[in-house]
């Protein structure tokens, strides 16, 4: 039977972005190094680190979209992780997002399964392992991406999830793990990637979504107002086909900003927030070939924001370092993934 590694390094990360790079190319040390290999279910594609046993470790979730399932991990402290615990879910799952849903201190599972249209929620056991509970959420069609976040301010966990080619819903917690039925809301594009974060610092949770495909593209704000309504923004510039999107304050000004992925164009860009509800896109910088996913951290302890990209067509994670004015290291440091498998 053959078997699946997803291959953990010190970083643990998932991401994608980036432009051709120009023919030479600089060596970069690396920053990271292979510490071993774990066993997943097929395809793992998708993964979140969290604390789920409030013992102050991180713990690791990975969904696997071929099997049908998400393998958890529970962290020793030491940067590796006990064997996996495979919980099943619909049919390519393809997006997790980690919360307390159920008001028990204990943080939960949200699982968005593409092909079955639907979302599930795990709840916390405690016991290091996971419930899933009856109510099969259906946000509507082809659910591509989701977040979480408190969004009108009764102090339960809501969702909002991207529809690929057409609008976004809100689902509001009820705080027992259950949720309402979605709420439409227009954007003035076709929904990617989704982040949430107070983005103009009024106390109260914003939702950025990346727009891609025919008509317009860029990033759309969706200003929350607190009780669940948002005001809409104008659609920024953020690159070409963004798919992706993260929140990072690339200029160390306490205003979040973004960086975008337009995977197809190789190419990643900068949204810089200004601070009075408007944003400005730098030129578009690689970091990598076909970047799939972003996340942002400081990796060199520098403070500074520094970026890390997978790159789908180089079999590799690529690691920007943020120079702290929106502009980010060329070349990036490249980490190759060493792709194993056991019959």
């Amino acid at each position: 039977m053959k078997r699946n590694y997803l291959i953990i390094t010190f970083l643990m990360v998932f991401v994608l972005l980036g432009c051709p790079p120009p023919k030479a190319r600089k060596k970069m040390p690396r920053i990271f190094a292979l510490t071993y290999s774990m066993e997943t279910r097929t395809e793992p594609s998708f993964l979140i680190t969290d604390d789920f046993n409030r013992n102050h470790i991180l713990d690791l979730v990975v969904v696997n979209s071929g099997g049908q399932s998400f393998s958890f991990y529970k962290g020793n402290g030491d940067g590796t992780f006990k064997d996996q615990r495979v919980f099943r879910t619909g049919r390519d799952p393809i997006c997790l997002v980690s919360a307390d849903f159920n008001d028990d201190g204990y943080k939960d599972i949200g699982v968005l399964n593409y092909a079955d249209q639907t979302i599930q929620i795990y709840l916390n056991t405690r016991l290091g392992s996971f419930q899933k509970i009856n109510q099969l959420l259906e946000p509507g069609k082809i659910p591509i991406n989701m977040a979480s976040g408190d969004f009108n301010g009764d102090g339960r966990i809501d969702l909002i999830v991207t529809m690929r080619f057409s609008n976004v819903v809100m689902m509001l917690g009820k705080g027992n793990g259950y949720f309402s039925e979605p709420k439409s809301m227009d954007v003035k594009g076709q929904p990617t990637g989704v982040v949430v974060g107070d983005y103009n610092q009024d106390g109260m949770i914003d939702v950025a979504v990346a727009l891609a495909g025919t008509g317009n593209k860029g990033v759309q704000i969706l200003w929350g107002k607190g009780d669940g309504e948002f005001e809409s923004s104008k659609v920024f510039k953020a690159g070409k086909q963004p798919l992706s999107i993260v929140s990072i304050d690339v200029n160390n000004d306490g205003l979040m900003d973004f960086v975008t992925s337009s995977n197809s164009l190789h190419a990643l860009t900068t949204i810089v927030n200004n601070g009075d509800k408007t944003f400005d896109s730098l030129r578009d910088f690689a970091s990598g070939n076909f970047p799939k996913f972003v996340v942002a951290s400081d990796f060199t302890g520098d403070g500074l924001q520094d970026i890390a990209v997978s790159n789908a067509t180089d079999d590799a994670i690529t690691i920007s370092l943020g120079k702290g004015d929106g502009t980010f290291t060329y070349p990036p440091i490249y980490h190759r993934e060493i792709l194993m498998a056991m019959d």
